[in-house]
Formats: structure tokens, C-alpha cells, sequence
């Protein structure tokens, strides 16, 4: 990467990645959400499992807590596999922002699960508005990382992998 200090990102770039990743994420949520529901009838089709009176298989997994668990593994692993390899989801990657601790290593998973657990949907962002932040989300100050915007030639060597 260049040796040019790099901005942090404000919040309409964040929310134009968030928008991205809402799509993208919602996509993957889609495809977990029908596996789940075709593990389901495969096991109540081979009687491993009996819904009850009057309940259907949607309502089966609305209530079950392996389906619920199952979503939030897939929603959680998705955020991490990208920003631990990387910094850069899809959206992230289109709008040349980049995350990335303070002291400039790679994203630990403590870090990455405290950016989901104090990001509230987007909601953290708004303190990157506050002067006195200087341009830190709620995630961002929690899990001790920033947000900054990569020059177009750092952003087209960052790969999946998390390598220049």
C-alpha cells in the first residue's frame, strides 16, 4: 500500500457499501435460508423429525433454534471471511473502502464480532458524523479499527485472500 496517510471513510461512502452488502447478503441469506428449509423436509420426510398438529415446515423452522442459529452462522461468517482476509466485502471493494485495525494488522475475530455486535443494522454510523469521533463508527471505536478510503491503485491489488 502507499505510504500516503489514507482518510477515513464518511458516512455516505459507508452507507452506499452497506446498501451493496444489504443485496449481497440478502442473496446468501436467500440460499441459507433454503438449504435449511431442505434439510428440514428431508429429515420430515424420513420421519428424524414430526411437526406438530397443525404446524407446517415454515412454521417449524420460524421456531426451531438450529434453522435461527444456522442463519446467523451463515449472516456472521460471511462478515468475517471477509473482512479477516482482506478488510473488503463486496461492497466495500466498489466504494475503495478498506477496514483495518489501528495498529494496521489484519482483522482479529474478536474485532470482527465486536463491529457486528455494535454496528445495531447500520445504526453505528452515525456517529462518524460527530466531529469529536473523527470519523468513527460505534463499531469502528468498539472493536478498535477504522474505515478508510483506498486510491484506486490500492484498491485493485487487495484480493480475497487478504494480499497486495
Amino acid at each position: 500500500m502507499s505510504e500516503v496517510k489514507l482518510e477515513r471513510a464518511g458516512l455516505i461512502r459507508r452507507i452506499g457499501a452497506w446498501v451493496y452488502d444489504a443485496l449481497v447478503i440478502t442473496a446468501i441469506m436467500l440460499l441459507a435460508s433454503g438449504l435449511g428449509i431442505l434439510f428440514i423436509h428431508l429429515l420430515n420426510s424420513t420421519a428424524l423429525i414430526e411437526f406438530e398438529a397443525g404446524q407446517d415446515l415454515a412454521e417449524y423452522a420460524r421456531t426451531n433454534l438450529f434453522y435461527q442459529a444456522w442463519l446467523a452462522l451463515c449472516f456472521f461468517s460471511f462478515y468475517i471471511w471477509f473482512w479477516r482476509r482482506g478488510g473488503q466485502t463486496a461492497g466495500l471493494k466498489t466504494w475503495r473502502l478498506q477496514i483495518r485495525s489501528l495498529n494496521g494488522q489484519p482483522l482479529t475475530h474478536i474485532q470482527c464480532l465486536l463491529r457486528l455486535a455494535f454496528s445495531f443494522f447500520g445504526l453505528g454510523n452515525l456517529l462518524v458524523l460527530l466531529p469529536p469521533f473523527k470519523k468513527r463508527a460505534l463499531q469502528d471505536i468498539a472493536s478498535g479499527t477504522e474505515v478508510i478510503v483506498l486510491s484506486k491503485e490500492d484498491n485493485k491489488h487487495v484480493n480475497w485472500k487478504g494480499y497486495m
